[in-house]
């Protein structure tokens, strides 16, 4: 197998992907903004100082303080100053926070029910599986 040409394919198929306007939804929802609020709707009771939310994102400190910035004034995010340290700000996500990572989740659901209604349902369980293989292959990688 020639490793390379394959690496090239993908490569092309997924920009193709990407790039896709039939895709914005999916890009959309896991860049930015969208992604820091579905970190946070995974736990939505939890709260993160910013610091862990740019280690668990792997994205600088300057970057979320920007997005949570943007994210506050949408009332997306609230922060709160521990009572027992004033240097300590923790970030939780609010209930409009939540609908609105909800209501973009739905939209990825809706984009790949149409993708995967297309496929035999042998072909959607070696995708997952396929899928699930590269991303423990890249979990040991970065070890």
């Amino acid at each position: 197998m020639d490793v390379r040409n394959t690496t090239e394919a993908f490569l092309k198929a997924l920009k193709n992907t990407y790039f896709s306007n039939s895709a914005k939804v999916t890009t959309e929802y896991l860049r930015g903004e969208c992604r820091l609020l579905s970190f946070l709707s995974i736990e939505p009771k939890r709260r993160y100082q910013s610091g862990e939310l740019a280690k668990h994102l792997g994205i600088t400190t300057a970057r979320i303080a920007s997005t949570l910035n943007t994210l506050e004034k949408k009332g997306f995010i609230k922060r709160e100053t521990s009572p027992e340290d004033k240097r300590r700000v923790y970030v939780a996500i609010t209930e409009e926070g939540f609908e609105y990572i909800e209501r973009k989740r739905e939209n990825v659901c809706v984009f790949f029910d149409r993708i995967f209604s297309e496929l035999e349902k042998s072909e959607c369980d070696e995708f997952i599986r396929l899928i699930e293989k590269i991303a423990d292959i890249g979990e040991n990688n970065s070890k």
